[in-house]
């Protein structure tokens, strides 16, 4: 079933994107994801974005490995392929394109020029219906987990039906904290 949201990448994506530089360190990058309270930079030279780098390449890459990150390049864990969308894409093949690439976030591209970013954050809040869309990609990122190690993720939860940025799954449900309580709660 097609949905027709009418709805573009433009109308939804986030404008106002932090960039920084292959050059500079790890720690500097993670400066500016804290005081900018994002959670990836685009990473752009010569004007042309180049990458991304995440929360999760820090952690992975960087502090996983006890590695000082004053003393490793962003060039040394930022994603290089940076996988880009264009603006006048309709924000459903967005939200399903990341779904299907497993992937949070699309640099929006036009031109060569950086035009903005797209979060899964700016898909619900613009177009709540794709949201099944990416819960979906996270129950399925969630049964993939070989390690059983909980993956909190964002999206509604089902029980009451609020947005959060953490959902733990229960019962085969994505849902809040405070929903997560009450459930074990009714186990016991």
């Amino acid at each position: 079933m097609e949905m027709e949201t009418n709805v573009t990448v433009k109308d939804a994506m986030t404008t106002s994107v932090i960039t920084v530089k292959s050059e500079n360190s790890v720690a500097d990058a993670a400066f500016l994801m804290a005081q900018n309270e994002v959670g990836c930079l685009i990473v752009k030279n010569n004007g042309e974005p180049e990458g991304i780098i995440t929360e999760s390449d820090i952690i992975n890459k960087v502090v996983a490995k006890d590695i000082k990150a004053s003393s490793i390049s962003v060039d040394e864990i930022m994603t290089k392929n940076l996988i880009k969308i264009d603006p006048g894409r309709e924000l459903n093949e967005a939200a399903r394109f990341m779904s299907k690439m497993n992937i949070r976030r699309l640099a929006v591209v036009k031109d060569g020029m950086l035009n903005g970013i797209l979060t899964a954050k700016d898909i619900m809040a613009v177009s709540p219906e794709l949201t099944e869309i990416l819960v979906e990609n996270a129950r399925m990122e969630n049964q993939m987990d070989y390690q059983n190690i909980e993956n909190p993720v964002p999206g509604v939860c089902e029980a009451c039906g609020n947005f959060m940025d953490y959902l733990d799954e229960i019962d085969g449900k994505f849902v809040c904290e405070e929903c997560k309580e009450d459930l074990e709660g009714d186990l016991t």
